[in-house]
């Protein structure tokens, strides 16, 4: 998921020896830390525990970097200016964002709270279509999720104010984030390409209004290069640190790290000690190998589903997992938003390939704003990609049209490379190789959130 259309128009582009102690002790999540290897020394073990904890903050930055500064981006879109938008529903030519939806058209920006509030305007989308605002802290939190749960068919006007932010505000909603940078992420739902023109409209009624006229962004000066490269990782790191308080509950960990060059300025690595330079250096390839998990990390198995951890989104102090989907889904909705489950495997634990038919069996699922089920292609590197089919369908749910139920509400879906000999209505067409089955669930019960409502099941084709 890797922070689907967002991260796809943007590539186009503080003492030690207490702190040592304090991690020493701290409890440590075993699948990740086995994933990059049990570190050799305890000053490897600290650089470890400071990479997790700053991830997020250098993805961050990146996805800010080439958004408005990138000059590979034709297309920038500064910080509190007019936000991009995806106009058209993915398909299989495109290459540049792996698991994407075929459900929802985005509008995304970034606000800088440093010198001004934003005023966030949406107007009424009506329909009972299913839209959010989701309003990501710099550490990747959730902090605020607007939209069809709470706001229903809107319309929304709200003022977005930074963490210290003394000056006047207008009567009306205040929210106050957590961070001065704030990526913003909007998400309405598509009933198909024909539908696409209503939700244009809706895109370009959504207006971001600074408070004070001429307030500018604060420039971010580090250009990302790469988060394998030390020097460039706490440089980045240490703008982002400087431009935003960090979390309350995380503010002593960070000040035991200062040693290690966090929190010390764009040239702290080179001014850090051989020894916790050559650390730095020997650990930073380990540990993005472990991030690779992405997702899964912390998931576990129901029915065949990986159900992520329920606190993706809103990862409080787990900060293996926050680095984690930083790395594979920045940008991630908070499960009290949405959950996505992932199908890799049959009943008998072999991959799914296209060589074998299957039906899904879908009950009624515990979904109020809508779900999906999706089919991808696995290429080479395991990436997934919507596959050709001669139907154009890469998605099945509950707003596709045809789709046959049957008397209990559920719905057989036909899992095949082929087309089915008799009725097609119910088929979701499976490229030739390898494959993986996403399913998308917005606005999911509690029961669907712990993974404890009926999944669909997957059964051998008659």
């Amino acid at each position: 998921m890797r922070s689907a259309f967002v991260r796809s128009i943007l590539a186009v582009a503080l003492t030690a020896a207490a702190g040592l102690a304090a991690h020493a002790a701290e409890p440590r999540t075993p699948s990740l830390i086995a994933a990059s290897q049990a570190p050799a020394t305890p000053l490897e073990q600290r650089v470890d525990d400071a990479f997790f904890a700053a991830f997020p903050l250098y993805e961050m930055a990146r996805a800010r970097f080439n958004a408005a500064i990138n000059p590979l981006n034709p297309h920038p879109f500064p910080p509190n200016g007019a936000p991009a938008k995806r106009r058209a529903l993915i398909d299989h030519t495109a290459r540049d964002v792996t698991t994407p939806n075929n459900d929802t058209l985005y509008v995304a920006t970034w606000l800088d709270l440093h010198h001004t509030p934003m005023r966030v305007q949406v107007p009424k989308v009506g329909g009972g279509r299913y839209w959010s605002i989701a309003l990501i802290d710099i550490f990747t939190n959730n902090f605020a999720i607007l939209g069809r749960q709470h706001e229903g068919d809107g319309p929304l006007d709200v003022v977005v104010v930074g963490p210290n932010w003394k000056g006047p505000l207008p009567k009306g909603r205040v929210i106050r984030a957590p961070s001065n940078d704030v990526q913003v992420v909007g998400r309405f739902l598509v009933n198909g390409q024909a539908d696409a023109p209503a939700v244009h409209t809706l895109q370009d009624g959504i207006a971001f209004t600074p408070l004070i006229a001429g307030a500018r962004p604060l420039p971010q000066w580090v250009p990302v290069t790469s988060s394998i490269d030390p020097a460039n990782f706490l440089a980045v790191v240490n703008e982002m640190l400087s431009r935003n308080p960090g979390p309350t509950a995380e503010a002593e960990r960070f000040a035991s790290w200062a040693d290690l060059g966090v929190g010390g300025g764009a040239y702290a690595f080179a001014r850090s000690s051989p020894e916790i330079q050559a650390a730095w250096k020997k650990r930073l390839p380990v540990l993005h190998e472990a991030l690779k998990a992405g997702l899964r990390h912390g998931a576990r198995q129901v029915a065949g589903w990986g159900v992520p951890p329920p606190n993706v989104g809103l990862f409080g102090t787990d900060t293996h997992l926050r680095a984690a989907v930083a790395f594979g889904g920045l940008s991630a909705l908070a499960a009290t938003e949405a959950v996505y489950l992932n199908l890799e495997n049959d009943p008998s634990g072999r991959p799914l390939d296209g060589s074998h038919r299957w039906k899904l069996v879908v009950p009624p699922l515990q979904a109020k704003g809508f779900w999906s089920l999706s089919m991808y292609e696995k290429d080479a590197d395991g990436r997934l990609f919507f596959a050709d089919n001669q139907i154009k369908r890469y998605s099945i749910g509950d707003r596709t049209t045809g789709v046959k139920r049957s008397a209990d509400g559920s719905i057989e879906v036909l899992l095949q490379n082929e087309p089915p000999a008799g009725d097609s209505s119910n088929w979701l067409p499976a490229p030739k190789g390898a494959y993986a089955i996403t399913l998308r669930a917005y606005l999911p019960s509690d029961a669907m959130r712990r993974g404890e409502a009926p999944l669909p099941r997957l059964l051998p084709a008659e």
